[in-house]
């Protein structure tokens, strides 16, 4: 029998679907979800730059480079490119009384 997780915002009893929430949750704090994740990825990338200083100070330049061309990191690239594309659909939405709005607006059928 399958586990169904329950959302994480308090009170919410309904089936979380993504990253923890439900879809109206999720829509409620997906800004703050999206700020944390363009956080994470800031910190690995200052993690991997300063491995790289420390494994090669004389050379770390061109190791980086040497990174940058290999077809793992390119791939690696492209999907954060489109993820971006993406995301910089909802960037007009800058109000967050325009953000409750739409949550409200909402259909949530009865069953769910």
């Amino acid at each position: 029998m399958a586990r169904i997780k329950i959302c994480k915002q308090q009170g919410c009893h309904d089936a979380a679907t993504t990253d923890g929430y439900c879809r109206l949750h999720y829509l409620k704090h997906w800004r703050k979800i999206k700020r944390a994740q363009k956080r994470a990825a800031a910190r690995k990338l200052n993690r991997y730059v300063e491995y790289v200083c420390k494994q090669n100070p004389d050379d770390f330049m061109d190791v980086i480079r040497k990174d940058l061309r290999s077809p793992q990191f390119s791939g690696m690239a492209e999907d954060a490119g489109s993820a971006q594309e993406f995301g910089s659909l909802f960037d007009d939405v800058s109000d967050e009384q325009e953000i409750e709005r739409i949550v409200k607006k909402l259909k949530v059928e009865e069953g769910f």
